[in-house]
This record gives structure tokens, sequence and C-alpha cells, in this order.
């Protein structure tokens, strides 16, 4: 009489090609994990927002020299500062602002939370 079923052969042969299938699938997923954490590090539109801030604080930094040159000195506060601006600078990077030293003219950009930026 044959007996009928799987042979030793077989279930392993079988046990094998699974092992190999789930070893490629986690090197798979590891690997689109760890492009993703990488994309989400370099978060390039965010590095954009950044240096469009920076750039707005650069044109009104020149504002801050054409005052100094108009008048001889810095203005006295940055509410000063603000009013040589047609309108208050907007930011790309939701919270960020900028600091104002006196007597310097010299301005900082101030973030105020780095994972919105």
């Amino acid at each position: 009489m044959k007996e009928r079923g799987f042979g030793y052969i077989e279930i392993v042969i079988v046990l094998a090609v699974v092992a190999v299938a789930g070893y490629l699938l986690m090197q798979y997923f590891t690997s689109t994990a760890k492009t993703v954490e990488k994309i989400q590090q370099d978060r390039p539109l965010a590095r954009t927002k950044l240096a469009a801030d920076q750039a707005t604080l650069t044109s009104v930094q020149g504002l801050v020299r054409s005052y100094q040159a108009e008048k001889g000195q810095y203005p006295p506060d940055k509410a000063t500062v603000v009013g040589l601006l047609v309108s208050p600078p907007r930011f790309q990077c939701a919270g960020n602002d900028f600091e104002y030293d006196p007597a310097t003219g010299t301005l900082s950009l101030t973030i105020t939370d780095d994972s919105r930026c």
C-alpha cells in the first residue's frame, strides 16, 4: 500500500524556501524603513523653508543698515525695526521670529520648534 502525504525532503525544501522568502522580505522592509528615516532626517523641504527665513532676515538686516546710514544710529528697538517694514516679516517655519540687538544692529533668527522646520 502506497502512503500519501509529504516526505521529509519536501517539507525541508518548503521550509527553506519560506525561510529565504522571509529573510528577503525582512531585508526589504528594513531598507525601506531606513530610507524613510533618512528622508525624514534630511527634510529637504524644511531646509528650504529655513533658508527662506534666513533670506527674509537678511533683507530686514539690509533695512537696519539703511536706517543706520541715514540716521547715524541703529534703530532703538525691535518695534522700530518692524516699523521699517511694509508688513511684519512672514517666516515660512511656524513659530520662527527674530531677535534684535540695538547696540550692534544685528538680527538673529529664533527657531522656537526645530521639528516644525
